[in-house]
């Protein structure tokens, strides 16, 4: 490392005394008194450093160029990932009439490469037949670029031709043809060529593994993948940071946490990568505090965060809900001059949204002066998740208006969030047709969306619509949202008839299934079939009941005036009940004016949440109902003379 800095400041110097001294002289002898050798190595040196204005302005001020200048020029534009300049410096060469030698060759090929354009493969085919002309079919170096070239612009047949016709191909040959098909999604043909070539007795290099785990990775099958982890240690590549942070990867795609952990704490050397790697996996596991610990530790070791190191803070804050990390890494994004990143910026705009902070959100995204749809979407769906849908609403149109761009899944997911929410049956009828002429019915979660809105938006034959279009694409959340849809609509029979359905579909109901069809059942007064499901809920599927369960057979047996199965349901259930349950039979007690139940309730809610001074209230209102208004008074000034406030109401205009 020590004689790469040194060999780098020393190349800095030459460049720097080539700039400075009369080698750019204007006289007409120019390079007379340096050698061509010396001034190729020169010019090869901008390359290196990065300096390419430098390098363009010794090559333009050379009053004689020979093929070795033409060659490092268009090699050097190719590395330096300025791939059409060299393809177009190698085409103003062969009009000058220079021969190119293999070197050129390799440069203008490595720009094709580059490209990686299906439509430049003519242009791969006229540098193949300048290859053959120039007697270089044979030079091994030139063949491995060209098979590269051809891989790289999609034509997979003449890459294997070219490999196939080599009589002993180098492992860089190997490497190249296997790149080229993972590059080309040919996943499968890739392992399959490079379990050929181990079978021949290939030993791969840490090139080879880098590309093989990359397509292992996309096939996604776990076993492929753990053996392409014994070959790595079998051949001592563990040692190399970049093939263990690609082993780390690959099992961060697998969300294999252990495994991944294992390589981890086995490697020698960890750098940036390695360290974000394994942070970002915890994040997608959502053990954000346990990202932060691994987080601290890389800081512990000395080791500088980078961007993505600090995207990964923000995510595991923004999973944390944790509101005050957050600001102080939007503080220390500032600092260290990430703050101005596009991704930094719509992380944030996320963080503060999921903590609530919509002011923060709103602050962020103003100000991005560029807009990506990331931002739109993490700004509307960040209105929509916290209960102000106009808001969402309003961004969406002017995101249609103003920025003619295309909404993606997010943003359509969160305006159909925001449709239902203010019941704009129109706009969902919009979104809807947007739906297929953006391609997404095929997207279950939209298609859930739809039901969900439609539902809330009063229409629950299109929202019926939707859901039996769907087929085979249902899932329980699917089932759901149409059960909730039908019980919030005052289909409570039908709600019943689609959970039976839902049974005879071999989908299993789950906690909130049951919760959605007991509301349907408690709306349309189905007491004796509400009651049946709760049983088979309990007996058979063995699911604990909620809370919410509570209250909905409460409030299913109060609507009815059932009082008598109402009582026998507290005595079975009274001491799973919580406060929320309690509530629900004290505003059943108010329906229909039952002191006894009523005042039992109100003493449960007390024990239960003695600061809510809501059931001190409720009972209040109960004892007006049935005419004890002066008990009802006095309960109301007890209320003020325990110090215990009631939360105002506010009505919608308010």
């Amino acid at each position: 490392m020590h004689r790469f800095v040194v060999g780098l400041v020393k190349g800095r110097s030459v460049c720097c005394q080539i700039i400075s001294s009369s080698f750019y002289s204007s006289s007409p002898l120019g390079l007379s008194h340096v050698s061509r050798r010396e001034s190729s190595k020169k010019l090869s040196n901008f390359f290196k450093l990065g300096e390419i204005e430098n390098a363009e302005k010794m090559f333009n001020e050379m009053p004689e160029r020979d093929i070795f200048a033409w060659s490092i020029m268009i090699h050097g534009y190719a590395k330096n990932g300025l791939h059409k300049q060299s393809l177009e410096l190698f085409s103003i060469m062969r009009q000058r009439g220079f021969f190119p030698n293999s070197f050129t060759i390799v440069g203008a090929l490595l720009g094709l490469a580059g490209l990686r354009d299906v439509v430049h493969v003519v242009l791969a085919q006229c540098v193949h037949g300048l290859v053959v002309k120039c007697g270089l079919e044979s030079n091994s170096v030139v063949a491995t670029a060209l098979l590269d070239a051809y891989a790289k612009c999609g034509d997979l047949i003449g890459s294997n031709r070219l490999f196939e016709e080599m009589d002993n191909p180098s492992l860089v040959s190997c490497n190249a043809l296997i790149a080229g098909l993972v590059h080309n999604e040919l996943l499968e043909d890739a392992v399959r060529l490079f379990i050929r070539l181990r079978r021949s007795g290939l030993e791969p290099s840490s090139a080879t593994m880098l590309t093989v785990i990359q397509g292992c990775v996309s096939l996604e099958l776990q076993t492929l993948c753990k053996s392409m982890h014994t070959l790595v240690v079998k051949f001592g590549l563990v040692v190399d940071t970049p093939v263990s942070n690609s082993i780390l990867g690959m099992y961060s795609s697998l969300s294999d946490l252990d495994a991944a952990e294992k390589v981890f704490d086995g490697m020698e050397c960890k750098d940036v990568i390695s360290w974000t790697t394994m942070v970002g996996l915890l994040n997608d596991l959502e053990y954000a505090s346990d990202a932060l610990k691994v987080f601290q530790q890389m800081r512990d070791y000395g080791v500088s965060y980078d961007m993505v190191s600090t995207v990964n803070l923000i995510r595991a804050c923004t999973i944390l809900k944790d509101f005050r990390r957050g600001k102080q890494v939007h503080a220390q994004a500032l600092i260290c001059g990430f703050a101005s990143q596009l991704t930094v910026l719509n992380s944030l705009i996320t963080m503060y949204a999921e903590c609530g902070v919509l002011h923060g959100s709103r602050a962020v995204f103003d100000g991005i002066a560029e807009k990506s749809l990331v931002s739109w979407s993490a700004i509307i769906s960040g209105y929509a998740q916290n209960g102000h849908p106009k808001d969402a609403v309003g961004l969406l149109i002017k995101l249609r208006t103003e920025e003619n761009c295309c909404f993606d899944l997010v943003i359509l997911l969160g305006a159909l969030r925001a449709a239902g929410e203010l019941a704009l049956l129109e706009l969902c009828k919009q979104l809807h047709c947007y739906v297929f002429q953006a391609g997404f019915p095929r997207y279950r979660r939209v298609m859930n969306s739809l039901v969900t809105a439609y539902s809330k938006s009063g229409n629950s034959e299109l929202a019926l619509d939707v859901f039996s279009e769907m087929d085979h694409l249902r899932d329980a959340v699917s089932w759901n949202a149409m059960l909730n849809g039908m019980g919030i609509n005052g289909h409570g029979r039908t709600a019943v008839d689609l959970f039976y359905e839902m049974q005879r579909d071999h989908e299993a109901p789950d906690s909130a299934t049951y919760l959605s069809v007991l509301n349907a059942c408690s709306h349309s007064g189905l007491v004796d079939v509400g009651l049946k499901i709760f049983e088979q809920m309990i007996q058979e599927n063995k699911i604990i009941p909620s809370q919410e369960h509570f209250g909905c057979i409460i409030d299913m047996l109060a609507r009815a005036g059932c009082l008598s199965d109402l009582s026998q349901f507290i005595t079975r259930f009274m001491e799973e009940m919580g406060p929320n349950a309690w509530r629900a039979l004290l505003s059943g007690c108010l329906l229909h004016g039952n002191m006894m139940l009523a005042d039992f309730a109100a003493k449960r809610i007390t024990a239960l949440d003695p600061e809510d001074p809501g059931q001190a209230v409720l009972l209040s209102n109960t004892l007006a109902s049935v005419g004890r208004f002066q008990d009802a008074e006095a309960l109301r000034l007890s209320i003020g003379k325990k110090g215990l406030i009631k939360h105002p109401g506010i009505s919608l205009v308010n």
